[in-house]
């Protein structure tokens, strides 16, 4: 009963915030709106991470990982003294934990320093990047659109359900991949501020954030550089745009390579396996996640919001219409 009525209090006090934030965008008071906007985005997020219980899949094995890193940060541990047999090759039952890119280990293992051993005390750096990721939405947008379509973008963002859920270490890959959003946008609103002024600092930015990805959630991230290069294309000359690559591209490297070189180094036989069972991602369907080629497509409500079939129907047509109309025309 009382989770009940915290939740009703909770959807009744961000109801209010995007109220207000509504009519204070009204009034071209986008910053108030903007405050409003993540006040209540804020409190969504606290409420989902305040379960007093670690969630299965994969909360509890981060947590427990994070927990034996605080006293050992470059030795990332599941069971900590191992007394029986185990395989090197079960990430679910090993000793020496090389499954996930440390980054987001290593700043849930210093709130568990600073806070104390909880759920919540866990989940706190996920709440306060999952709340910054709704400023850096609105910061992109505000780029292309002018704000009152910016704030949009940040209140959708705000209320998205699989982000609060990420956030709550509610499903599978929690916080890891809410580690990994946050930085793959960031490199995103650096690139955004890089054509403002295309500068140095904004490179190395963006290679800062692309490397913090890496070290999140490994090779994917690395898509932060075509989108960059996309965005940057015709803006700079070849010999420019060829420097701030490699800028961004080494800057990246020098943050993510150390540890790969390390692992290497001190775990051979652990991360052998596990850069071999990462490339096997790309060929094969594991652990039964073999699915039908229309899997993403069924999966866009909940990955991208529910009303996302809306716009996607719509670009559809347009592009449908546009084709036909130039073929009528020939």
């Amino acid at each position: 009963m009382a989770n009940l009525l915290s939740g009703i209090l909770t959807v009744a006090l961000c109801a209010a915030a995007f109220l207000l934030a509504w009519r204070a965008a009204e009034r071209e008071n986008y910053r108030l709106a903007l405050l409003l906007i993540l006040a209540g985005a804020l409190l969504l997020r606290v409420y989902a991470a305040t379960d007093l219980f670690l969630h299965e899949w994969d909360e509890r094995y981060h947590a427990l990982v994070a927990k034996n890193m605080m006293d050992h940060p470059l030795r990332p541990t599941l069971y900590e003294h191992p007394v029986l047999p185990y395989n090197y090759q079960d990430w679910s039952g090993n000793h020496i934990w090389l499954h996930k890119q440390p980054a987001p280990l290593w700043f849930m293992a210093l709130s568990l320093k600073l806070f104390g051993i909880s759920e919540i005390a866990l989940r706190v750096p996920s709440i306060l990047l999952s709340t910054l990721a709704i400023w850096l939405t609105f910061g992109i947008a505000r780029y292309y659109t002018d704000q009152k379509t910016a704030l949009l973008a940040a209140f959708l963002h705000a209320i998205h359900g699989l982000a609060i859920e990420l956030t709550g270490g509610r499903v599978a890959t929690d916080h890891i991949d809410l580690f990994f959003l946050f930085f793959i946008e960031l490199g995103i609103f650096f690139s955004v501020r890089f054509l403002r002024r295309p500068r140095w600092p904004a490179s190395f930015l963006i290679g800062l954030s692309t490397g913090l990805a890496v070290l999140t959630k490994w090779l994917p991230a690395l898509i932060v550089l075509p989108v960059w290069g996309l965005l940057a294309w015709g803006q700079l000359g070849w010999n420019k745009l060829l420097i701030h690559f490699l800028i961004i591209a080494g800057v990246a490297g020098a943050a993510f390579l150390p540890w790969q070189v390390y692992i290497f180094q001190v775990f051979p036989l652990e991360a052998a396996w596990e850069q071999s069972y990462n490339t096997r991602h790309f060929f094969e369907g594991l652990e039964g996640h073999e699915q039908a080629w229309y899997f993403h497509l069924e999966k866009m409500g909940r990955i991208f919001g529910e009303l996302i079939y809306l716009p996607l129907a719509w670009f559809t047509y347009k592009r449908a219409r546009q084709q036909f109309q130039g073929k009528r025309a020939d």
